[in-house]
């Protein structure tokens, strides 16, 4: 009998490690997935994969990497979509989920989830709000990047100018990018200048939201943009390029193709931009020493302002792998798969696994102040294009933003554009 009961016992083990163990017999299994990523990353990605195929390798996955088919891929993936050859996978930011989402061509994961009794606490809470529509999840999280200041801590020695504090202002910022806009070489030309202004919303939300001013009401149904408090925080930022000239003036920098690229060649000493950007700080070919810092507190509120963004892995409602692709998912955006993504590409965006980003190895990436960029969620907020046709009203506000950096018009009068512009898309028209 002991022994029978041995051999049952045995048996049963053996089985259940069969049933838990992908099936060396099991059908091919092939999962499609789009992504608009650099090299490295991609490289990075089908290492991800290697280690996942490893233990289910009747999975394979054909990365389709989208280059030149618009902001992030958007145009060609819905050329795709349009023409019945949608994606298992697809990496999506916000703005774009959203509208995929409200036109059904992505699946509501909510039954999955609650099937499963998946914990979404592995996630940072707007991570979760980053991937949720209409009171729906849609995904599950990639990455998160907030906006907080970078600085270049030699400039800064060289103009004798004490770096960016946790009280500095508004008043604060230009006083230093006054100082650091110089002509370096004496040849009657400023060639440093002391901020980069980006004409992009993900930086002027932040002032325009420390400001007590805001952009859309949170129902995304009307547009608020021309209070007073927003259209002076407006007048403050892109003054700093137009009224201060503390910021390259269009043309002035011609071979280099956007503000990334005059903080690396040290043409200018301050910028906003997201963590993922450390990583171009840590592989400069010419080196300096920088960090990050708040963003600074408008004068009139105390208060700072940054958005938070969310990039998440969806998947296709008329995806025919529905279990390998779930499964997959889960293994990307898990504590190893996240561990493993940031042992490979370096501390990009924020980890929505909290566990990750609150490592050493990622706060300290580069030797900055990363604690900074997890404390700035604190009162980070998701942009007003987190909705189904918010690519439509970003298209909006950048080009005639682009006119007040171009001196075409002032800030008064592009925002006296834009309301009209952007209330149509709103109401449907």
């Amino acid at each position: 009998m002991k022994q029978y009961g041995f051999a049952a016992a045995f048996g049963l083990a053996l089985l259940a490690a069969l049933l838990a163990a992908p099936l060396l017999g099991a059908a091919p299994v092939k999962i499609r997935a789009t992504v608009w990523v650099g090299d490295a990353e991609l490289k990075a990605l089908n290492s991800l994969t290697d280690s996942y195929t490893a233990t289910h390798p009747n999975v394979s996955l054909e990365w389709i990497n989208i280059v030149g088919g618009g902001n992030y891929g958007r145009d060609k993936l819905q050329t795709m979509i349009a023409g019945g050859d949608s994606p298992d996978l697809m990496m999506l930011n916000t703005g774009q989920f959203e509208q995929l989402a409200s036109r059904g061509a992505l699946k509501p994961l909510d039954d999955i989830i609650n099937r499963e009794h998946f914990d979404m606490s592995l996630y940072w809470p707007q991570a979760k709000g980053g991937i949720s529509y209409a009171g729906r999840i849609y995904g599950l999280p990639r990455d998160m990047s907030n906006v907080i200041l970078y600085y270049n801590k030699d400039l800064f020695d060289k103009a004798g100018v004490a770096y960016p504090n946790n009280n500095w202002t508004w008043n604060d910022l230009l006083a230093a990018a006054k100082k650091l806009t110089l002509d370096t070489n004496h040849d009657g030309k400023i060639n440093q200048w002391g901020f980069a202004v980006l004409n992009i919303v993900w930086v002027w939300a932040g002032f325009v939201w420390s400001n007590g001013g805001d952009i859309l009401t949170p129902d995304r149904k009307k547009i608020i943009l021309d209070n007073p408090k927003s259209i002076q925080a407006l007048d403050f930022y892109y003054g700093l390029s137009t009224k201060e000239h503390v910021s390259p003036p269009p043309g002035s920098l011609p071979e280099q193709s956007w503000a990334g690229d005059w903080m690396l060649t040290q043409s200018v000493a301050m910028g906003m931009f997201g963590p993922w950007w450390r990583p171009s700080l840590v592989t400069m070919d010419k080196p300096f020493r920088w960090d990050v810092a708040y963003p600074p507190k408008s004068p009139k509120t105390g208060k700072r302002g940054s958005v938070v963004y969310t990039d998440m892995w969806g998947m296709s409602s008329t995806t025919k792998v529905t279990a390998d692709t779930w499964s997959f998912m889960k293994y990307i955006t898990s504590k190893d798969g996240q561990q493993m993504w940031t042992d490979l590409i370096g501390a990009r965006s924020i980890s929505p696994v909290k566990m990750v980003a609150q490592t050493d190895k990622w706060i300290h990436y580069g030797g900055s102040s990363g604690q900074i960029i997890l404390d700035a969620l604190s009162f980070s907020q998701v942009p007003p294009i987190n909705f189904g046709n918010g690519n439509e009203v970003e298209t909006i506000w950048d080009q005639e933003f682009g006119a007040v950096i171009a001196g075409q018009e002032t800030v008064e009068q592009a925002v006296q554009k834009i309301v009209p512009q952007v209330q149509q898309v709103l109401s449907g028209g």
